[in-house]
């Protein structure tokens, strides 16, 4: 049995939409900020992984998995850093990728998007929230950014005495900015 054309091309077509995008991770970021003593903290993870599928046309077939290493994380300041990589906080020694994989990706308004998925940290899985936006270029290339909170303790970071709100805040906040390239 023959198909017509026009349904291999369709099958083409929805086949190209739902191939990860290329990330230019020299073009992306990934940050974060956290308060110590009321005063902010950021820093970036230099080194992370991302296979990211969006079509804004056909989210179902959208998905995100981004596998970061936690031991590139840089505060700019080495005695921080270590303090941050050491077991008590994110452990990057037993511990060493944090991953965030998408279940869905739904829009909610022009431009702006909802990936909920799962965030694996020192160990520990938990659901999130992650809003975006996605801005596409002519070329076919894009950006998706964002931000999301997570709450330190929901993944065993910190402990004893770093507990008290007053010495590091519970909530973290991690900024995304990330550079894809068009569909192949």
């Amino acid at each position: 049995m023959k198909r017509p054309v026009g349904v291999a091309l369709l099958a083409v077509a929805l086949t190209a939409s739902a191939a990860p995008r290329p990330v230019d991770t020299a073009r992306s970021e990934l940050a974060f900020s956290i308060k110590q003593m009321g005063v902010p903290v950021t820093g970036v993870f230099k080194r992370f992984k991302a296979a990211i599928t969006l079509d804004p046309a056909h989210l179902e077939s959208a998905s995100a998995q981004v596998d970061v290493d936690v031991g590139s994380l840089s505060t700019g300041a080495d005695e921080a850093d270590d303090t941050a990589r050491d077991k008590a906080w994110l452990d990057a020694q037993a511990f060493p990728k944090a991953t965030f994989a998408s279940t869905a990706v739904k829009a909610v308004a022009a431009g702006k998007y909802e990936a909920a998925g799962r965030l694996t940290l020192k160990g520990k899985t938990r659901d999130v929230k992650v809003p975006f936006t996605f801005a596409a270029q002519p070329d076919g290339t894009g950006v998706a950014a964002g931000e999301f909170v997570i709450h330190r303790t929901d993944f065993g970071i910190g402990g004893g005495e770093w507990n008290q709100g007053d010495l590091v805040a519970n909530e973290a906040t991690v900024r995304f900015r990330i550079a894809l390239g068009a569909p192949r």
